[in-house]
């Protein structure tokens, strides 16, 4: 009996840590989080796990001062649904930047979360 109760515990435990990993996690940015680049991106391009809903997901771009860096609507490559593509409407000048990203995967999870990078001088 306890053998049973103990297999049927572990399966369910099973089951409810696979369910919350069902939410989009980033995979890869260009830029990369971390990096230096030479020139100002011209957008903002984050690849995830899972296909994401683009009008439900977006990013904000803030400087070193935390001054909100203008950007395009976001939109998914249509041949490939974990990719986010946000324009970048404005040159970036040397310096600092943070990404705040929110993504809503299929299953409605809304998912957030930042990197920085930074542009040369």
């Amino acid at each position: 009996m306890m053998t049973t109760l103990a297999a049927i515990t572990m399966l369910a435990a099973s089951l409810l840590s696979g369910a919350a990993y069902a939410h989009p996690e980033l995979q890869s940015a260009d830029p990369a989080p971390g990096a230096a680049t030479t020139t100002s991106p011209k957008q903002i391009r984050i690849t995830f796990n899972e296909d994401v809903i683009t009008k439900m997901s977006g990013v904000e771009v803030k400087d070193q001062t935390g001054k909100i860096i203008a950007t395009g609507k976001a939109m998914s490559d249509p041949a490939n649904k974990k990719l986010l593509i946000v324009p970048v409407s404005e040159q970036l000048s040397p310096g600092d930047y943070k990404v705040e990203w929110h993504a809503v995967s299929d299953d409605t999870h809304r998912v957030k979360g930042s990197f920085s990078f930074s542009v040369a001088h």
